[in-house]
């Protein structure tokens, strides 16, 4: 499986706040609505300001996704997709 550099604006984002962590439902990629089937990974990059947040998500086709926001901001990226597209 190849790895896609994407690095483009998400149009929707749906997540959930609960015990202090979030959790990506679904997203809006183009015109595509896609579903989390899970969270692979999340981490922080703590060397930018404000800090990025990023998750490793397996999309309902069976993509993995990895999607960013950053601190204090509403907007969210997909940075790359890693099997089908």
């Amino acid at each position: 499986m190849a790895e896609t550099e994407i690095h483009e604006k998400l149009a929707r984002v749906l997540v959930r706040y609960e015990g202090g962590r979030i959790e990506p439902l679904e997203l809006r990629w183009k015109t595509r609505d896609l579903k989390v089937r899970s969270v692979n990974a999340r981490w922080v990059d703590r060397a930018t300001r404000p800090l990025r947040y990023f998750f490793s998500v397996t999309l309902d086709d069976g993509t993995v996704a990895v999607i960013a926001h950053a601190e204090g901001e509403a907007l969210w990226y997909i940075e790359s997709l890693l099997g089908r597209q």
